[in-house]
């Protein structure tokens, strides 16, 4: 079994460059972390966006995580959301086996196939494509099947984590008598993955790429057996209660039927801004929002910000633990992150133990 049963309330630490003229540097993020611990927080979460947003990442996150590693002792230590894609899944397995290793099992691959606007995600592939191998290296042709290469890729890991000297054939990897040798780990590290959005009435917001007048208004779950066939759980966003319900019976189901024994985990995504004045938290969330993401509408922000004072945010949050969720990703929907990281790890992590 990939996770216990105990609960993981995770903060994000902000790796994003650009939000309302903020910069973070590595030394702010670092001591983020180390107070994240300080404050309760069970672990923390590391953005992944490389190249192609306007908010972009600042540093590669599983550089960061390895330095979070070496500061602090009991945090999981999560990505939210990487594209593993990306990058060279051998080189990516290689270096995730490693930090394992340094953190003494405490990694967490959050992972997804991305989303924002098509032609900012699009540049990631193009700018990323000369790692592809056997491939023509178009990276129209590497962005429009991006869901295959990302399934390949997540195998190529597992597999490299779970076994030793393996040859891969696959559409886009390939490789004869690979090993991670001694840093292949006793225990893999678990994953989660991300399915799942929202596509709003109109265009825009983070399901830009995706957006079609069919689809327009439902919360759309994605390719669900994905999650269970390369995964250890899934994480959830832009769910309503009841779409949360839906989709979680959906993988159950679907490990019980294929893998059986098999135990899946449920994460939950969401921006939280805690503040005594309803009004003003909400707000200021879906300010921070549209910084982040631009187009935020009020149908998109009530599907992925959790605001108000602590009580309120803890009996929402909770809603979703007796739902079935055990692990949470909350990100601090304010320019002043640490802020709102102490007012959560004060206020709203006790009322949820």
């Amino acid at each position: 079994m990939a996770f216990s049963d105990d609960r993981m309330i995770g903060v994000s630490i902000n790796n994003l460059t650009g939000i309302t003229g903020h910069r973070y540097g590595l030394g702010q993020m670092l001591d983020a972390a180390s107070e994240a611990e300080a404050l309760g927080f069970d672990g923390v979460w590391v953005h992944d966006a490389p190249l192609g947003r306007r908010t972009m990442a600042s540093y590669d996150s599983p550089s960061i995580l390895a330095a979070v590693a070496t500061r602090t002792r009991t945090l999981k230590l999560c990505t939210g959301i990487l594209q593993p894609h990306l990058r060279n899944p051998v080189a990516l397995a290689l270096t995730w086996a490693t930090i394992h290793g340094i953190s003494e099992g405490r990694l967490v691959m959050g992972v997804g196939t991305g989303a924002g606007k098509g032609t900012l995600v699009k540049r990631e592939y193009s700018a990323l494509a000369a790692l592809r191998h056997k491939t023509d290296l178009d990276p129209d042709v590497l962005y429009a099947e991006r869901g295959r290469l990302f399934t390949e890729c997540m195998d190529v890991m597992n597999r490299l984590w779970r076994e030793d000297k393996f040859s891969y054939h696959g559409e886009f990897y390939h490789f004869d008598e690979v090993t991670l040798g001694e840093a292949r780990p006793q225990t893999p590290p678990p994953t989660l993955m991300g399915s799942g959005i929202y596509v709003p009435k109109e265009w825009g917001g983070p399901a830009s790429h995706m957006w079609k007048k069919e689809n327009a208004g439902k919360f759309m779950l994605g390719r669900y057996k994905r999650v269970v066939n390369h995964s250890d759980g899934w994480i959830a966003n832009h769910t309503m209660p009841e779409e949360f319900d839906e989709g979680w019976a959906k993988i159950k189901a679907y490990a019980a039927e294929k893998h059986p024994g098999k135990a899946m985990a449920a994460a939950y995504n969401c921006f939280v801004h805690v503040d005594d004045n309803r009004e003003r938290a909400r707000d200021a969330a879906i300010s921070y929002l549209n910084q982040w993401h631009t187009m935020i509408t009020d149908e998109v922000a009530d599907r992925w910000i959790v605001t108000g004072p602590a009580e309120e945010v803890a009996e929402k949050l909770a809603d979703y633990q007796h739902r079935g969720v055990t692990i949470f990703q909350l990100m601090c929907a304010s320019p002043d992150q640490r802020e709102q990281m102490r007012r959560i790890g004060e206020h709203v992590v006790p009322l949820l133990r």
